[in-house]
């Protein structure tokens, strides 16, 4: 942080802490761009050195332009060490987070769906299988089946006819 911050700064705590009212000012002050409030203009241009600076001369708008700038990264660096943050980037990682929380909730609801498919498809699969399985089952009974059939037959022919043979002669 620079030195004309912490004077600045220094000297605003302390007058705040004679007057609440004077700490309100100041937040008004730099919430209108270091308008207004004549008493915290000039403990500012004195600050920053901007005191004798010709009012309106392009050096003296570039000295404030830079002073303003300097005054509001430190005030950001200061505030960090309290562990605030301004709000506008409070607003812009709470609109993230939204952001991201539809995402993640449209990818839960992605992953359901694919879920649901994947055990479709697998309970699908299976019931295929199933169904071969009986169909080989069906068709290995037919056949053993008709096998028996021939079986029967042949052995009806032989034992009808002389040429039979009794078993084990």
């Amino acid at each position: 942080m620079d030195k004309q911050f912490l004077e600045f700064w220094g000297s605003s705590l302390l007058a705040a802490a004679k007057s609440q009212k004077q700490l309100e000012e100041m937040a008004a002050w730099a919430r209108q761009g270091f308008k207004g409030f004549e008493e915290m203009t000039a403990l500012f241009l004195k600050s920053y050195g901007l005191s004798n600076c010709a009012e309106g001369s392009p050096d003296c708008i570039t000295a404030w332009k830079k002073a303003e700038e300097d005054f509001k990264q430190s005030f950001k660096a200061y505030m960090g060490l309290f562990g605030l943050v301004p709000k506008s980037e409070h607003l812009q990682l709470v609109k993230k987070y939204e952001e991201l929380k539809e995402k993640f909730a449209a990818q839960e609801e992605t992953i359901k769906h694919l879920r649901m498919l994947l055990s479709e498809s697998t309970l699908k699969d299976q019931g295929e299988l199933a169904r071969q399985f009986d169909d080989l089952i069906r068709q290995q009974n037919d056949q053993f089946q008709h096998l028996m059939d021939n079986f029967s037959k042949a052995f009806k022919k032989g034992s009808s006819g002389k040429d039979a043979k009794p078993a084990g002669g």
